[in-house]
């Protein structure tokens, strides 16, 4: 018998998914619940098994984006099933075996994979040494196109440098360093920050909060950090302010789907997670969420998003990791140390409001007429101008650096 497997739907929303990775390779044996194939949404990476044990025909593609139910595999009991398979022959019988004669046609199984860079057959039919191939790849040359000068026409890497200067005249060359292709988590994000420009009213904000008390509050509990089982972050801090001005401004705390606010009573902060490519030059984002802020102490704060943030750099998140946010928080405070840098980040859509710290920075300001050396936190704020005006924002704004300027108010 052969059964079909098909791309399963992980979570609420999901409609489609990219191939990353086979675990295995065409017509390999595999047992039940063994990794089988890794596929990516537009949030996290996860590992599908194998429903069935059998003979593996791959029908997905690596890099193929794929939408929800579709077949992605085909996993035959015996192995004369799979090469009549592979073969196209496959006829059940009434025992769910092709006969005999028709499993003779082929024993093959599918070919290798095109080689990287060569985009026609008879490039890849070209004879050709590995280091030509390799400059190819590199110069876009067609191997198709060159004349080869080794033993039996044979391209040689001089026949491709020859190519490539008469193509291009010995004028001056570009010189391609990477491709990144727009899929998967990049594509994603590409997708969703186009959407949230085109769609929402974005509003910024850019202001300083003198957080000079708050660090100093930091260093002492940071000095109890071994009894404590955790360090406090600067990030737990911002995420509890977050909490308690969406508790004072509730319509902060709420997503604009279908015509409608919805205000949430739960506050689940979104913690933006920079995560490193797949090449030497891409890069990766996700967002994983702390769930009701509003009910959580600035320890257990700590302790969560520490969590998350391993869990995503490991690439551990589940969907539910990254689903129900309420309010983004997205930190720059690497971006430039010791220097001021302030931007708004772009919503998390379908949430209104989204909070950039950026770094702290040592300036001098005026205090009851005296200068004074403060620490100030750069910030940007974005809110939708759909779902609310500028009065409850400014409200809001007000919580935040309250709270964020005598942290003792988060402490009670």
């Amino acid at each position: 018998m052969i059964r079909e497997m098909i791309l399963p739907q992980l979570s609420m929303g999901m409609s489609e998914a990219t191939v990353v990775e086979w675990m295995v390779r065409e017509g390999d044996h595999i047992e039940r619940d063994q990794p089988l194939v890794s596929i990516e949404t537009e949030k996290v990476v996860t590992e599908l098994p194998a429903p069935y044990r059998g003979y593996a025909h791959l029908v997905a593609k690596t890099g193929e984006t794929l939408a929800v139910e579709t077949l992605i595999a085909k996993i035959a009991d015996s192995e004369e099933e799979y090469r009549s398979l592979v073969a196209g022959t496959y006829a059940p019988g009434s025992d769910g075996v092709a006969s005999s004669e028709a499993l003779t046609v082929s024993s093959a199984a599918p070919g290798p994979a095109t080689e990287p860079g060569d985009t026609s057959g008879a490039a890849r039919r070209k004879p050709a040494s590995g280091l030509a191939r390799a400059l190819a790849r590199e110069r876009g040359v067609d191997l198709a196109k060159v004349l080869g000068s080794g033993p039996g026409g044979r391209v040689e890497r001089s026949d491709v440098i020859g190519y490539a200067e008469t193509v291009a005249g010995r004028a001056y060359v570009m010189r391609e360093k990477a491709k990144i292709p727009l899929t998967g988590m990049r594509a994603a994000i590409a997708k969703r920050m186009v959407a949230a420009k085109a769609t929402a009213a974005h509003t910024y904000l850019f202001f300083e909060i003198d957080i000079t008390k708050l660090l100093a509050t930091r260093k002492t509990i940071l000095g109890d950090e071994e009894e404590l089982g955790t360090r406090v972050s600067l990030i737990a801090f911002y995420t509890r302010a977050l909490a308690l001005a969406c508790e004072e401004v509730p319509v902060c705390n709420s997503t604009l789907a279908n015509d409608e606010i919805t205000i949430w009573d739960n506050v689940n902060v979104g913690i933006a997670v920079a995560l490193p490519g797949r090449g030497k030059y891409d890069s990766g984002l996700i967002v994983p969420v702390v769930r009701d802020v509003q009910d959580r102490g600035l320890l257990q704060i700590a302790r969560e998003t520490k969590e998350l943030v391993r869990k995503a750099r490991a690439g551990e998140l589940s969907p539910q990791d990254t689903s129900d946010g309420t309010i983004t928080l997205s930190s720059t405070d690497s971006f430039l140390p010791g220097g001021w840098m302030v931007s708004a980040p772009l919503l998390n859509l379908p949430q209104v409001v989204g909070f950039q710290p950026g770094t702290p920075i040592e300036k001098p300001v005026v205090r009851e007429g005296q200068i004074a050396v403060r620490t100030m936190l750069p910030c940007g704020l974005t809110y939708d101008h759909r779902a609310m005006d500028g009065e409850p924002i400014g409200r809001f704004v007000r919580r935040l650096r309250d709270l964020l300027t005598d942290p003792e108010l988060m402490l009670l």
